[in-house]
């Protein structure tokens, strides 16, 4: 990589670093396993035509979070060695195309006092480890809840949909972790070209897996439970899940692909407005269909090497006709008990979250350089397979 990226990259790069040191009072990142990352997209960000200065000051915004937050964890562990003795034993992750009710299943695995989901506060802002008892209540979670209250009302404002939204307090996706190791699709989504989603499908995952695991020893030494782990995007990483969290137990959400991709095209053509660069659908299109067709065709291959019993099958059309009933079926499958305190929980959950609280987002592929003709051959496997629901052909 060093050889291929220019000078004014890498100097955009170490500024980047620099600030992030700077705001964090710290040097040590535990190695540079994320530095590749950093440097490929920051020179996507430098060259790519049609770039608005403050949409790339933004994303370089977000990287910098990202680096400080990778600091100060490195930088608490160094100085709590007990730390790396925390053993997270089977978790539940939980996996699969994007859009296919990953989010409503973690969310009521989350009302179960036993486990322990990633918090979208703390995510972002680790350190110090927040307690059991002040998870919800930590001034960080406040100040986040906040700060999203804004951004809701703002979006609401100028009439753009929330198509996908997580609450401060609520369980997140693992690359908002992953993201601080610079090999997340969160950073891919703000891209206008597909070099770094290119790289993200064969580079090796295994730093961004490490430091996710060093992340949820610390946050659990002092808020314990069993781990809800989600995001899809570990369908495309199993053997490194796997080599990481070798007990995990694996849930593969389903929900008609048609639908799935007119919803994930449509939060991709809103993240890559953000730099304001120009965006060829000729190249993303492509790119965003090879990311899906990965999302198959590797958990198809693991499963067949793993075998079924390692899989537990979450049907999103069985999920939205009795939640209950379904979360009932993956703890006898986990061997978990449900008890009948987590069942009134997360029918609680479920008054107080209506899917429509956000207003009804339509799945069309209208517009999207998308056809159900290009997206049949990437899913027939796929739907040969599994008794997946079809919910109507999205137009």
């Amino acid at each position: 990589m060093a050889g291929s990226t220019s000078t004014a990259t890498v100097a955009a790069a170490d500024d980047l670093v620099a600030r992030a040191c700077e705001r964090a009072a710290l040097e040590d990142f535990g190695g540079d396993g994320w530095r590749e990352g950093l440097e490929l997209l920051v020179g996507i960000c430098e060259s790519a035509p049609g770039i608005n200065p403050g949409g790339r000051e933004f994303v370089y915004g977000q990287f910098v979070g990202a680096l400080w937050n990778r600091l100060r964890v490195v930088d608490y562990v160094k100085r709590h060695d007990e730390v790396r003795s925390e053993r997270i034993e089977r978790p539940l992750v939980v996996l699969g195309l994007p859009r296919t009710g990953t989010s409503l299943a973690s969310c009521l695995l989350d009302q179960d006092p036993a486990r322990r989901s990633l918090l979208t506060w703390e995510a972002e802002d680790s350190v110090p480890p927040s307690t059991s008892g002040t998870l919800r209540t930590d001034p960080r979670c406040r100040q986040k809840k906040a700060e999203l209250d804004v951004l809701a009302e703002g979006l609401k404002a100028a009439n753009i949909p929330l198509v996908h939204w997580d609450d401060a307090d609520g369980p997140t996706e693992c690359l908002f972790v992953q993201n601080q190791d610079f090999k997340a699709y969160l950073w891919e989504a703000y891209m206008p070209d597909d070099a770094y989603a290119e790289w993200l499908l064969h580079t090796d995952m295994t730093s961004a897996y490490q430091y996710q695991r060093t992340v949820l020893q610390m946050l659990q030494s002092r808020a314990p439970g069993t781990w809800s782990l989600k995001m899809p995007s570990h369908a495309v990483h199993i053997d490194t899940l796997l080599a990481t969290y070798p007990d995990a137990r694996i849930v593969w959400a389903h929900r008609d692909p048609f639908t799935s991709t007119a919803s994930f095209l449509r939060l991709n053509y809103l993240s890559r407005a953000v730099l304001g660069a120009h965006v060829d659908t000729d190249v993303i299109v492509p790119n965003v269909l090879r990311q899906l067709r990965e999302h198959v065709t590797r958990p198809m291959a693991a499963r067949r090497r793993l075998g079924d019993a390692r899989f537990f099958d979450l049907h999103y059309a069985d999920l939205m006709r009795d939640p209950i009933e379904v979360m009932g079926a993956l703890y006898d499958w986990a061997g978990d008990e449900l008890t009948d305190t987590t069942r009134r929980a997360m029918l609680d959950w479920l008054a107080s979250h209506p899917q429509d609280r956000f207003g009804v987002a339509p799945y069309s592929l209208d517009g999207s350089g998308v056809t159900r003709a290009d997206l049949e051959p990437i899913f027939d496997e796929y739907l040969s397979a599994f008794d997946v629901d079809l919910e109507g052909d999205p137009a």
